[in-house]
């Protein structure tokens, strides 16, 4: 099903940029003006424009199309996943500067954008960590949340899912109460934004299941708490009694989710609760930018976390890095100078908060001029950061 979506897009743009290509005064290359005149999507212009270089041939565009819409189509139904995914990679932390240009790449969903570039601008961090990115995202849902709970009505609802619906129907005036979106877009949406208690509603409609193509209009009555009262005949409870009346075909979602597979009481383990498919996770229509992150965070994560177990009895944060890390530390941080250096280290130790640290660091780094994109200094502050956050 998510396939589907994808690649008719991926195939859709690329005969666009086929016809451009073919009328193009330089054979084989295309410029920015001929993007911003062409009928690609706004979303696949605007990545485009901050990606690619001034003129583009043939190849590169085959590369960022696909590159766009699998952004784009992850990025519309799974907002903060996508983010801190597609903004830490596998590192811990980034500059502010690389955050902010990869931020610009999402033209949507500006609640989020604006609130960690507003973090940034307020805070001038030396890096973002991934633990700071996510409060900020975790603090708008919840305001998301607070905004759905108070005078909901139709127009709220259908702002809410509206980048949902124009996966399918791709403008606005296209979209009606009639129209119509799978139901594991709406599932994963809402809990991409810990709204498991509106997705739960969704449970009440008979026969819901990931394939279900449920429209607005009934979106609207579930979420105003209307569909059962209206329409009884739909209704279905499901408790552990209830007998599965189909076998839920096992569907692809979105790499990391935690969706919980929970056999029904005294049936066959094969047989699954309505609503609460198995997921077969199928990874091929999804960027390899994404795919590596995530396929490299649970190696990464276990060989953090063992160097945290084994450090967190020591008093001294040099004992976090080895003799190889410490070398270049000493080097590219503190200038040679080991007095300096196991003067901040000896500091470092006595601090309780990344916030203590991050500023120690902030001015050491301004003294000494480090240059913070080093990939050295990333992981003298990556574990420096997961540190501190095991500590707090």
């Amino acid at each position: 099903m998510f396939e589907k979506f994808v690649l008719e897009k991926i195939t859709k743009e690329n005969e666009i940029i086929g016809k451009i290509v073919d009328a193009a005064s330089m054979e084989g290359m295309i410029t920015k003006t001929e993007i911003v005149n062409s009928r690609l999507s706004d979303f696949t212009k605007n990545y485009l424009f901050n990606e690619a270089s001034d003129k583009i041939n043939q190849d590169e565009f085959d590369t960022k199309i696909e590159k766009s819409n699998k952004l784009y189509f992850n990025y519309t139904i799974r907002p903060k996943w996508t983010m801190l995914t597609f903004l830490f990679n596998n590192f811990e932390s980034r500059p502010p500067n690389e955050i902010i240009r990869k931020l610009d790449l999402f033209p949507f969903y500006t609640f989020y954008i604006d609130s960690i570039k507003n973090f940034i601008s307020d805070n001038s961090p030396i890096f973002c960590t991934k633990g700071e990115i996510t409060s900020i995202i975790d603090r708008t849902n919840k305001a998301i949340e607070s905004r759905l709970s108070e005078d909901i009505n139709h127009p709220k609802i259908k702002n809410f899912f509206l980048q949902v619906f124009k996966l399918k129907y791709e403008s606005e005036d296209k979209i009606n109460l009639e129209s119509t979106i799978p139901y594991s877009f709406v599932k994963i949406f809402l809990e991409d934004k810990s709204l498991e208690n509106i997705e739960k509603k969704f449970h009440s409609v008979k026969g819901i299941n990931d394939e279900y193509e449920i429209n607005l209009k009934d979106i609207i009555k579930v979420m105003t708490d209307k569909y059962a009262a209206k329409e009884p005949e739909d209704v279905k409870i499901i408790t552990p009694e209830v007998k599965a009346e189909v076998i839920i075909k096992a569907q692809a979602e979105l790499p990391g989710s935690k969706t919980p597979e929970k056999p029904i009481a005294n049936e066959s383990k094969n047989i699954k609760k309505p609503g609460v498919p198995k997921i077969t996770e199928k990874k091929e229509i999804y960027s390899s930018d994404l795919i590596k992150a995530d396929e490299r965070k649970k190696s990464q994560d276990t060989e953090v976390k063992n160097v945290i177990d084994q450090v967190n009895l020591k008093y001294n944060v040099k004992d976090l890095f080895n003799d190889k890390l410490l070398e270049k530390i000493s080097v590219k941080v503190y200038n040679s100078d080991l007095i300096y250096r196991d003067k901040s280290f000896g500091k470092l130790s006595n601090y309780k908060t990344w916030f203590e640290a991050s500023n120690h660091l902030k001015e050491i780094f301004k003294i000494n001029s480090v240059e913070i994109y080093n990939k050295d200094v990333i992981s003298f502050v990556d574990i420096l950061n997961d540190y501190y956050r095991n500590k707090e």
